[in-house]
């Protein structure tokens, strides 16, 4: 399936935020101070280079190198780029994407390119933090 990356015409407002590589490590410093309360609502998932947060965006840590996130209406478990979009209808490129990966929801990313499960995100607890960053030392 060949398709591109276009600009948001009408972007959502942002429900989670990701850092990518030396970014990831700044979100999930900026989330660290995050007050415990308001860190309650978040969710928080990691990859070998990137951390995914998510919830309201009024609580949402910003750090350089950020950007956000959100699922779009017709497939609202196919999260993006709050920016950017597919050029192809979101529900048929869900639908095939779902045909390799079936844990829900998910989020496309497109640099570099990448699929993130969102469905083992946790709270963001400082034992969640904790536990992420002793296993990017390791």
């Amino acid at each position: 399936m060949k398709w591109r990356w276009r600009a948001e015409a009408d972007p959502p407002a942002p429900q989670g935020a990701i850092g990518i590589g030396a970014a990831a490590q700044g979100l999930l410093d900026a989330l660290a101070r995050v007050d415990a309360r308001m860190r309650e609502a978040l969710m928080l998932t990691a990859n070998a280079d990137a951390v995914v947060v998510t919830g309201a965006a009024e609580s949402l840590p910003w750090s350089d190198g950020v950007a956000y996130i959100a699922p779009r209406q017709e497939a609202p478990a196919l999260w993006l780029p709050t920016t950017q979009r597919p050029d192809l209808p979101l529900d048929l490129l869900l639908r095939a994407i779902a045909r390799r990966h079936r844990q829900s929801p998910l989020l496309l990313w497109p640099e570099p390119m990448q699929i993130v499960p969102l469905h083992r995100a946790l709270p963001a607890s400082d034992a969640l933090i904790a536990q992420i960053r002793a296993h990017w030392r390791s």
